[in-house]
C-alpha cells in the first residue's frame, strides 16, 4: 500500500509539473517585460533576414567562384604568350610591324573584357572579407593571387607596346618609306600642275601620265593606310621628338594623298566634260596609226570610215540649204517686179521738175521762180 500511495503522488507531481508548462507555452511573449520583448523580436528580425540574405549569398558566392577561375585560367594561358610576343626578330619589316599591331590590339581589346571581370570580382570579393571559415580564407587567397597575376600581365603589355614602338622607330624600311612617299607626292603634285585641264589641244600622252598618276595614287592608298594605322597605335606623343616627326610625316603623307586623289579625279572629269577633246585626239591618233601600217587604198577607206562615221547633220539644216537657191530667185524676181512701173504716167512732163519742185520751200527767188 504504501508503494502505491508514493506512486500516486509522484503522478501528482508530474501533472503538476506538466500544467504549469502548458500555462507558460499559452502565455507566450506576456510574461516578459518591455525590454525582453524589444530584443526578443530584434533577434527574431536578425534571423528573418540571414535567412532570406543566404540564397543570394549563396548564389553570390558561387558566381565569385566561377569568374575567378575563369581568369586564373586565362591569365595562366596569357602570361606565357605575353613572353613569346615580346621577343622580336632584329630586322623587323613594315609588314611584320603590321601583323603585330593587330595582334596588340586583338590583346588589347581581350584585356578590356576582362578588366569589367575583374573589377566585378573585386567588388563581390569585399562581402567575404571577414571570416575565419576555410572556403573564406581560400576566397581570398585566390582573389589576391588574381590581382597580382593581372598586373603582372598589364605589365607585360606594356613591355611588349613598348618594345614594338622602340623597333618601329629602329626599322630602316619605315623611315625610307616615309621620305620615298614624300617626294614622290611632291613630284605627283608637281606633273599635276604641267596639265592645263582647260586646253583642248592637250596631247594624248600628257592626259595618260594623268591618268596614270591617278592610278598610282590609289594604288598607294593600302600602303598609307598601314602606315596611319601603325602611327596612331604606336607613334604615341609623349616618347620624344623623333616619335613625334615620324607622325607629323605620316600625317602629312595621308592628307596630301586624298587631297591629290581628289584633285586629279576632278580634273580628269573636267576633260571629259569638255569639248570632246579626248575623243577627237584618239581618233586622230588611231587614224594616222592606221594610215602609216596600210597601204593607199586603205588609207582612202580609213578616210571613208572616218567621213561616214562623221554625225549626221539636222534635218531642218538640210531642207533649208537645199531651198536656199529658190529663196534667192524669188527674192530676186521680187525686187525686179518693184523696179519696173505700173503705168505710162509714171514718167510724164508733169514729173521730170521733180527735183526742184522738192526745193521750192527751201530757196528764195529774188527775180521770180524759174520757168518751168
Amino acid at each position: 500500500m504504501s508503494d502505491c500511495a508514493g506512486s500516486i503522488d509522484s503522478i501528482k507531481r508530474v501533472k503538476l509539473i506538466l500544467s504549469e508548462e502548458e500555462q507558460l507555452d499559452d502565455q507566450g511573449l506576456t510574461v516578459l517585460s518591455a525590454a525582453d520583448k524589444t530584443g526578443v523580436i530584434e533577434r527574431w528580425e536578425l534571423l528573418q533576414v540571414q535567412s532570406c540574405s543566404m540564397p543570394q549569398d549563396l548564389q553570390q558566392w558561387h558566381k565569385l567562384n566561377s569568374d575567378l577561375s575563369d581568369v586564373m585560367a586565362w591569365l595562366n594561358a596569357v602570361m606565357p604568350e605575353l613572353e613569346k610576343l615580346q621577343t622580336l626578330q632584329p630586322k623587323i619589316t613594315i609588314r611584320d610591324m603590321e601583323s603585330n599591331i593587330h595582334k596588340l590590339k586583338d590583346m588589347q581589346r581581350i584585356f578590356n573584357g576582362y578588366k569589367s571581370v575583374m573589377i566585378g570580382v573585386n567588388l563581390s570579393g569585399r562581402g567575404f572579407q571577414h571570416g575565419d571559415s576555410t572556403e573564406l580564407r581560400e576566397l581570398r587567397e585566390s582573389l589576391q593571387s588574381a590581382n597580382q597575376k593581372w598586373a603582372q600581365a598589364c605589365v607585360a603589355l606594356d613591355s611588349w607596346e613598348h618594345r614594338l614602338h622602340q623597333a618601329l622607330m629602329e626599322c630602316q624600311e619605315f623611315h625610307e618609306t616615309l621620305h620615298s612617299l614624300l617626294l614622290w607626292l611632291a613630284k605627283a603634285e608637281s606633273q599635276r600642275y604641267m596639265v592645263n585641264i582647260h586646253d583642248q589641244n592637250t596631247d594624248l600622252n600628257i592626259l595618260q601620265e594623268h591618268q596614270d598618276t591617278l592610278k598610282d595614287l590609289q594604288s598607294r592608298e593600302r600602303e598609307v593606310f598601314c602606315l596611319q594605322e601603325i602611327s596612331s597605335q604606336i607613334l604615341l606623343q609623349d616618347h620624344g621628338e623623333d616619335t613625334l616627326e615620324a607622325k607629323e610625316k605620316v600625317h602629312v603623307i595621308s592628307n596630301k594623298l586624298r587631297l591629290l586623289i581628289r584633285q586629279i579625279t576632278h580634273d580628269l572629269h573636267t576633260l571629259s566634260m569638255s569639248s570632246s577633246t579626248l575623243f577627237t585626239l584618239s581618233s586622230s591618233s588611231h587614224f594616222h596609226t592606221s594610215c602609216k601600217t596600210s597601204t593607199l587604198p586603205n588609207c582612202l577607206f580609213c578616210r571613208a570610215d572616218m567621213s561616214n562615221s562623221s554625225p549626221a547633220r539636222p534635218f531642218l539644216y538640210r531642207v533649208l540649204r537645199a531651198a536656199f537657191p529658190l529663196h534667192i530667185l524669188f527674192l530676186l524676181l521680187l525686187v525686179v517686179a518693184c523696179l519696173v512701173p505700173l503705168s505710162e504716167d509714171d514718167y510724164s512732163c508733169t514729173l521730170s521738175n521733180n527735183f526742184a519742185r522738192s526745193f521750192y520751200p527751201m530757196l528764195l527767188y529774188t527775180n521770180g521762180p524759174p520757168p518751168t
